[in-house]
C-alpha cells in the first residue's frame, strides 16, 4: 500500500531532491579551468583578486553551465545501462525490473546520516577589463544559481523510504534522525567587482579585490526537524515524536495562477565576495637585443607562486511565507493512521501544506524567513612549474550552518589540479576529494573560446558505481595579446653598444673601416690635399698650364 507519509507529511524532501539525479557534486564550479589565470571573468567565482594582473586585458563569457547532484548513501550500478539494439531506442532490461532498487542500486553502510545535494549554475553574459597603467581591474558578472540540500536522515529511515516502509524487520523500532532537514534556493545575482595591486616591491605583488551582488530571490523552500524520532508500526501506521518543525516556501510556490505571476519571492538584498591573492616573480636575468649587458627583470615572466584567500556569498535574502506555510508543533504519543490524511491540494506541494494546516497546530505570526547563501572560506595555492605548467591546490570549507533551520551549503572540497596553459589552449586533471564522495578523477579542456570538462571521469573509465557525476561547458570570447613586431633600427653588430644609435644613411656602412696606422692616415690625407687643393680656396687664383 502506497506510504502516506512518505507522500503528505515530509514530501518535500522528495520533491526538491527529485529535480536532479542521485549523484554526489562538488564544491566548485567549472573545476580545473576555474583555478587557471586564463579563467578571466570566472575566476571570480573562485577568488575576485585572480582578475588583478590578469594575462587577459579583457575577457567576455557568452554562456556557461555547471551542473552537479548526489547524495553519499545510493550507489547506480553501471550494468543496469546494458542493452540491446541502438543506444537511444534500444532495450534496456533493468528498467522493466520490479525489483530494481535491490538488483541495481547499491546502499552504503556505516552509520552516517544520509545527505543529498544538487547545484545547477547558468553563468550568462559577463566580462571583465584590466587597466595596467593604474594596476587595477574591473568586471560585472550575471549568474543564475539553484541548490538543493537534504542532510541528517538516517540510513535506516532512508532505508524505510526506499522500501516504502514495507520492511517489517524495523516495525515497532525508533528511527532517529537529529537535525533532519532540507532546503532549496533559486536566485538570479548580478554583481560588480573591482580589484587593484596595493603593494608591488621588485619580485612582488599584493591584490585586492571584493565583488559586490545584487540579488534577486526567485524561488526558496525548507523543513527543518530538530531531534525527531519516527517508529513504524506497520505499513500504514507511524508514530511522531518531536516538538517543533520549521516549515516554509515562498509565495510564488503556491502553484495557482496568481501567484505564479510572480517570478521573484524574495526581497532584492545585497551579499559580498571578498579575496586577496600574493604573487612570489623570481629576479629573472634577461639579455637584451640591443646591449650585451645583463638586464634584471622579475614582471617579464610567470610567478614563481601565487597564494589566495577568498571569503564567498556572505549574505542572505528574505522570503515572505504564505498563509498554510508556516512553522509548526508535530507531536504525539499515540499512533497516526497515515490513509486518514486526506488532501485537496493541485500538487504534491499544495497537498502538503493541505495536510498541514488540517493535522497541526501552525505558528500563525511565522510569516517569513531569510535563507542564508552558501558562504565558503577558500585558501589557493598556485605553482608555476616550466613551460606553461602549473600545479594548483585549492581548499573550500563550507559552512554547513547545521543550527540553522533556513540555510543551504556547498560542500568540504579538497582538490589538486596540474594544468597546461597556452594562449589558445589548456589541459587541466583535477584530484579532488571530500567526505562523501571520496576520491575523484576529472578533466577539462580550453580550445580556443570553448571550455568543456566533468569533474569525475572515473564511472565512465572503471566499473565503480556511479555516486557523482558533474559536468560543465562555457563559451567565451578571450582577449588574444599576439606579439608585436619589432619596426625600429636594427643593429647588425653587438659592437660599441654605448655608442649611440647613428641615423640610417644610405650607401654608407657605419662599421669602422681596415685597421690602419697613424702614418698611413697622414699619407691619405696629403694626398687628398693635393689631388683636391687646399680646403681653405676662398680668394684664391687657378693657374692652368698649356
Amino acid at each position: 500500500m502506497k506510504n502516506k507519509f512518505t507522500d503528505h507529511l515530509l514530501i518535500c524532501i522528495f520533491l526538491f531532491s527529485s529535480l536532479l539525479p542521485f549523484t554526489y557534486t562538488y564544491s566548485q564550479d567549472y573545476l580545473g579551468f576555474a583555478n587557471s589565470a586564463y579563467a578571466g571573468v570566472n575566476g571570480i567565482d573562485v577568488n575576485p583578486a585572480y582578475i588583478v594582473n590578469s594575462p587577459r586585458k579583457w575577457d567576455v563569457t557568452v554562456l556557461g553551465l555547471n551542473v552537479a547532484a548526489g547524495n553519499n548513501y545510493i550507489g547506480f550500478q553501471k550494468r543496469a545501462l546494458e542493452h540491446t539494439g541502438k543506444l537511444i531506442t534500444g532495450v534496456y532490461p533493468a528498467f522493466s525490473d520490479k525489483d530494481f532498487a535491490n538488483n541495481y542500486l547499491t546502499r552504503r553502510t556505516g552509520g552516517k546520516p544520509v545527505s543529498i545535494f544538487a547545484a545547477v549554475n547558468v553563468t550568462l553574459p559577463s566580462g571583465m577589463f584590466v587597466r595596467d597603467k593604474y594596476k587595477d581591474a574591473f568586471a560585472f558578472t550575471c549568474r543564475t544559481r539553484a541548490y538543493v540540500n537534504v542532510d541528517g536522515i538516517d540510513p535506516l529511515l532512508a532505508h524505510m523510504f526506499m522500501t516504502g516502509a514495507t520492511d517489517s524487520l524495523l516495525f515497532g523500532q525508533k528511527l532517529p534522525s537529529p537535525r533532519l532537514s532540507v532546503q532549496s534556493m533559486v536566485w538570479t545575482e548580478y554583481g560588480i567587482t573591482y580589484g587593484r595591486t596595493v603593494k608591488k616591491t621588485n619580485h612582488e605583488r599584493l591584490n585586492f579585490a571584493g565583488r559586490v551582488k545584487f540579488l534577486q530571490g526567485m524561488y526558496a523552500a525548507y523543513v527543518y526537524v530538530d531531534k525527531v524520532n519516527l517508529q513504524f508500526n506497520s505499513e500504514d501506521t507511524l508514530l511522531i515524536l518531536s516538538s517543533h518543525v520549521g516549515y516554509g516556501h515562498s509565495k510564488n510556490l503556491e502553484f495557482n495562477q496568481e501567484a505564479l505571476k510572480s517570478r521573484f519571492g524574495g526581497r532584492p538584498t545585497l551579499a559580498l565576495d571578498l579575496g586577496m591573492v600574493y604573487e612570489f616573480h623570481p629576479l629573472t636575468t634577461v639579455r637584451s637585443k640591443m646591449a650585451s649587458q645583463p638586464q634584471t627583470t622579475p614582471f617579464q615572466h610567470n610567478y614563481r607562486y601565487k597564494l589566495g584567500f577568498s571569503l564567498k556569498d556572505i549574505g542572505w535574502i528574505t522570503y515572505l511565507k504564505p498563509s498554510n506555510a508556516r512553522d509548526f508543533t508535530a507531536e504525539f504519543q499515540n499512533i497516526i493512521d497515515l490513509n486518514s490524511f486526506q488532501t485537496s491540494g493541485a500538487t504534491p506541494l499544495a497537498s502538503a501544506d493541505d495536510t498541514i494546516r488540517k493535522k497541526f497546530s501552525i505558528i500563525t505570526d511565522d510569516d517569513k524567513f531569510r535563507m542564508n547563501l552558501p558562504t565558503v572560506a577558500s585558501v589557493q595555492g598556485d605553482y608555476y612549474a616550466g613551460k606553461n605548467v602549473y600545479i594548483n591546490s585549492t581548499i573550500s570549507y563550507a559552512f554547513q550552518f547545521k543550527n540553522n533551520e533556513n540555510k543551504i551549503h556547498e560542500v568540504t572540497t579538497l582538490s589538486i589540479t596540474p594544468r597546461w596553459d597556452w594562449n589558445w589552449l589548456g589541459l587541466y586533471v583535477p584530484v579532488s576529494y571530500n567526505k562523501y564522495s571520496k576520491a575523484q578523477l576529472g578533466t577539462s579542456a580550453r580550445i580556443g573560446p570553448l571550455i568543456v570538462g566533468m569533474a569525475d571521469i572515473l564511472p565512465i573509465i572503471s566499473k565503480r558505481d556511479v555516486y557523482g557525476m558533474d559536468f560543465h561547458f562555457m563559451l567565451k570570447i578571450p582577449h588574444i595579446q599576439f606579439k608585436k613586431k619589432n619596426k625600429g633600427p636594427r643593429i647588425k653588430s653587438r659592437f660599441d653598444v654605448n655608442r649611440p644609435l647613428a641615423k640610417k644613411t644610405k650607401g654608407k656602412s657605419h662599421m669602422p673601416n681596415k685597421d690602419s696606422s697613424p702614418l698611413d692616415q697622414q699619407k691619405k690625407s696629403q694626398k687628398k690635399k693635393s689631388k683636391h687643393g687646399s680646403g681653405d680656396s676662398k680668394g684664391r687664383r687657378i693657374y692652368i698650364k698649356l
